[in-house]
């Protein structure tokens, strides 16, 4: 069993400070870059996770264990451009090593967002963080921020958040100062709460982006949009469509609604009306996406139907199931059961043809899938 100790420079201290390039392999080339690096940076973590990688290395070696250590580095641009980079590293060091397993020393939580890409290649059967320890004469606090600001990473973390809130309550005063000279009776709002409101809503809107990359995710939206539009791909007239169907359910379950005054039954009544449009949406972005397959491969994926045949039995059940609460709630004018047990009975059918056409297709991908595995035994 061959062991590689792997550490990364996500954010490429060894190029930026040490005009070092990686990937770099083997205990001699590894140490001369730690050592490159904590000449130009002695305070740098990555140095202490360089060395710890050469020191883990250098046990292990002795214990008689067949051992290699190496160093990818990434981009200063810390995110998909620095992974895409280290990806491309990995597969070159893994190439050159061959090794069985992998042992990751981090030095940090960002280092350790790399890891489902080395997992996805190589399975780590130990990580090993460096916590380096401070020197006990750094008592001032003011000297630990101020090198702790002089980190781009760090500062941007940090300032990103205040710099919004001071940026938020002068966008708020001066609004308000804008009303009050074009309008000096206005008194509608307190200066202060509306200056609280916008800096809480300023917050919101960047740590949930933080959380959720919705710029990143907007922008891949609208490529996506484009390319597809010049592709003349269906999805996106379906989706579209079944946006507006979804839109159009809730603006018909919210007039439903409104002649009842009881709550249980308004959001019964809401969703009794919702279903159907939802099922819908359903139906056609799927649709959509399964025509788009057949209209540029010349084939669809079968297991459409499927999912076509389940959402439309399971969507008529559960709008049988909530006519049927409003029946007892005596919140509709039918007093027969006769409808509710017709819609249930055809969507127990309907999902039953689903049992029965997934049976089938299964067994026909198994067939196929025996049939490939017998040809090279008949070729043998």
């Amino acid at each position: 069993m061959k062991t590689l100790i792997l550490t990364v420079d996500r954010d490429d201290d060894l190029g930026r400070k040490a005009q070092i390039r990686g990937p770099l392999v083997g205990r001699a080339t590894c140490l001369e870059a730690g050592t490159a690096l904590a000449l130009a940076d002695p305070e740098d973590s990555d140095a202490n996770a360089i060395f710890a990688a050469v020191s883990t290395y250098d046990r292990l070696k002795k214990d008689g264990k067949d051992v290699e250590v190496a160093i990818l580095t990434g981009h200063e641009n810390v995110g998909m451009k620095s992974d895409d980079i280290i990806a491309k590293q990995l597969e070159k060091v893994l190439k050159e090593v061959n090794p069985d397993d992998i042992i990751f020393v981090s030095d940090g939580e960002e280092d350790e967002f790399i890891m489902p890409i080395i997992t996805s290649r190589r399975p780590i059967k130990h990580l090993r963080r460096v916590i380096v320890r401070q020197s006990k004469s750094i008592e001032s606090t003011y000297y630990i921020i101020i090198k702790a600001l002089k980190d781009k990473k760090i500062a941007r973390r940090i300032l990103m958040p205040v710099a919004l809130i001071f940026l938020a309550y002068a966008l708020s005063s001066l609004i308000i100062l804008s009303i009050k000279i074009g309008n000096p009776s206005w008194n509608l709002v307190d200066p202060g709460t509306f200056a609280l409101t916008i800096i809480t809503l300023t917050l919101g809107l960047y740590f949930l982006e933080r959380a959720y990359n919705i710029i990143r995710k907007t922008k891949e939206l609208i490529i996506y949009s484009k390319e597809a539009m010049m592709e003349a791909k269906v999805t996106v007239f379906a989706d579209i469509l079944a946006a507006i169907l979804l839109l159009a359910g809730v603006n018909f379950a919210w007039e439903d609604i409104q002649s009842s005054t009881n709550v249980i039954t308004q959001i019964i009544l809401f969703l009794h009306t919702f279903v159907l449009w939802f099922v819908f949406a359903v139906l056609i972005r799927e649709g959509g996406k399964t025509l788009d397959i057949w209209m540029h491969r010349g084939d669809y994926n079968k297991k459409f139907w499927i999912g076509f045949l389940s959402t439309l039995s399971l969507g008529i059940i559960i709008y049988a199931l909530l006519d049927y609460i409003l029946l007892l709630m005596h919140s509709i004018s039918s007093t027969s059961l006769v409808p509710i047990i017709m819609m249930v009975v055809s969507g127990v059918f309907i999902a039953s043809i689903a049992m029965v056409l997934h049976r089938r297709i299964k067994g026909v991908e198994d067939e196929n899938r025996d049939m490939d595995e017998d040809i090279p035994e008949n070729r043998e």
